[in-house]
């Protein structure tokens, strides 16, 4: 089912509204160009979409429908905030459109391409998705791939880790490419028990290539080894074993993690929506202001304009500080999660003894699991 389709279209056809992403999101007294108002070509703006199905959490949907109403006038860092809020507390593809929009008008090419590829191969399963929506959908993520480079990377061992540089981009099977600012990069592929193995790109801006990647099992190297005869083996358990359980330093370390990160982000994204409000009141006085007319001259005077320039600061200041809280955050979750189900079971430790009789040699041989 899909949660409110009409967002991240509102968002595309904002894009179209906007002369370049530098214009997105203005500072001082300038006007906010948006989806609010008519395009260049003249299209009306599509309005606010209703309620999102129940698909998606009370806090969830509140996020969200703040992101719809910042994007709606243009201000795409505060839909930014408030998408990647609601994408941190559920993974639903209309939100990963609206981030993906976003991303590209603030010139985050890299995360709008990734995001609206997902965005667009989930749109493509739902069956209430209108042709109309589809088109939007390519145009916007074409718009994104163009300033990207991309590889599609094929592994012959499934769940391995793919990383660029120190940065797990996902594990194999990709559904989506590998997006890379253009120039020189290094994907590394690896699994435990595995051998690592590494490919060299170089990419230009819209260009696609492939890679295929072929893991060799990682073996213990064997020297020679003399014939022996064993004897008649003893063997024993050794008693006491018991069930390891979850790492608790990892578990607790990343449940602290995430439960500050969450708080935090939320925090952060409430203080930065409150300085947005202010700052729309302010521009409110300078538009109604017979001298200014709409317009500040400076960013230091008169005052209300460098209040006006303080108050924007301090809202980008506390987005960032939210996206980062809400990416620690995630790390956290995710530690926690690798404490809990990397769990080694519990090893059967038993030993054999047997004696050893051979050309030159002779002695006890000691074998098992410790």
């Amino acid at each position: 089912m899909r949660v409110a389709q009409s967002v991240p279209l509102m968002c595309f056809v904002g894009l179209l509204s906007a002369a370049s992403p530098s214009e997105a999101q203005p500072r001082g007294g300038a006007s906010p160009r948006g989806a609010g108002q008519a395009g260049a070509a003249g299209q009306a703006a599509i309005k606010a979409p209703n309620a999102p199905s129940e698909a998606m959490s009370d806090k969830a949907r509140k996020l969200y429908m703040e992101g719809v109403a910042a994007s709606e006038k243009g201000r795409w860092a505060d839909a930014y905030a408030s998408f990647v809020a609601a994408w941190a507390l559920q993974k639903h593809y209309t939100i990963a459109g609206g981030m993906g929009t976003c991303e590209l008008m603030l010139q985050r090419y890299v995360d709008a391409a990734k995001h609206l590829a997902i965005y667009v191969r989930e749109i493509e399963k739902d069956a209430t998705a209108t042709a109309e929506e589809r088109a939007a959908a390519l145009k916007t993520y074409a718009q994104a791939r163009a300033k990207v480079g991309a590889v599609k990377l094929y592994v012959d061992v499934e769940n391995a880790e793919v990383a660029v540089g120190q940065e797990v981009v996902g594990t194999a099977p990709l559904l989506d490419p590998v997006f890379l600012e253009p120039g020189a990069h290094t994907i590394t592929v690896r699994r435990q028990g595995y051998e690592p193995a590494s490919v060299a790109v170089e990419l230009k801006a819209g260009q696609e290539t492939e890679r295929s990647v072929e893991l060799k099992s990682a073996r213990v190297s064997e020297g020679p080894q003399q014939e022996t005869r064993p004897g008649t083996p003893w063997q024993g358990s050794v008693v006491g074993d018991r069930d390891p359980g979850p790492n608790k330093t990892l578990l607790i370390a990343g449940g602290a993690v995430a439960g500050v990160g969450v708080i935090a982000g939320t925090v952060f994204a409430i203080l930065s929506a409150g300085k947005a409000s202010d700052a729309e009141g302010l521009r409110d006085n300078v538009r109604a202001d017979n001298v200014l007319k709409g317009r500040c001259p400076s960013t230091e005077s008169p005052a209300v304009c460098a209040e006006l320039s303080d108050t924007v600061d301090l809202q980008y200041t506390f987005i960032n500080v939210a996206i980062g809280s809400f990416i620690v955050g995630a790390a956290g979750v995710g530690t926690a999660i690798y404490a809990l189900v990397d769990r080694p079971s519990a090893p059967d430790r038993r030993v054999q003894v047997a004696p050893l009789v051979g050309s030159g040699v002779t002695g006890l041989s000691l074998s098992g699991r410790f």
